[in-house]
C-alpha cells in the first residue's frame, strides 16, 4: 500500500486561510475530513444544475423588476419605457 503526503500552508493573514486552518485544527482525523470535504465539493460541482430551475429563477427575477413589456411597440425609441434588469440577475449567473 502506497502512502503519499501533501503539505499545506496557510497564510494566517488571509481570512479564508485562517478559517480553514481553524476548522482543520479542530478535526481529529484530518485526512478523512479533507477527503470527504473535497469529494463532496467536487460531487456538488459536477452535478450541474437543472435548466428548468434556472429558467424559473430568471422568470421570477424579471417579473420582480417589472417584467418585459411590448406596449412600446411601434413608438419612437425616445418614448419607450425601458426596464432595467437588476445586477442581482447577472450575479446569479456568475455564481452558477
Amino acid at each position: 500500500m502506497a502512502v503519499k503526503r501533501i503539505n499545506l500552508s496557510f497564510s494566517l493573514d488571509r481570512k479564508d486561510d485562517l478559517e480553514v486552518f481553524n476548522i482543520l485544527s479542530k478535526q481529529k482525523y484530518k485526512t478523512d475530513y479533507v477527503i470527504k470535504a473535497v469529494l463532496t465539493y467536487i460531487g456538488e460541482r459536477d452535478k450541474g444544475f437543472d435548466k428548468e430551475i434556472v429558467k424559473q429563477a430568471v422568470k421570477e427575477a424579471i417579473a420582480e423588476c417589472g417584467g418585459i413589456t411590448i406596449e412600446n411597440k411601434g413608438k419612437e425609441n425616445d418614448s419607450c419605457i425601458q426596464h432595467e434588469l437588476p445586477d442581482d440577475i447577472f450575479d446569479m449567473f456568475d455564481n452558477l
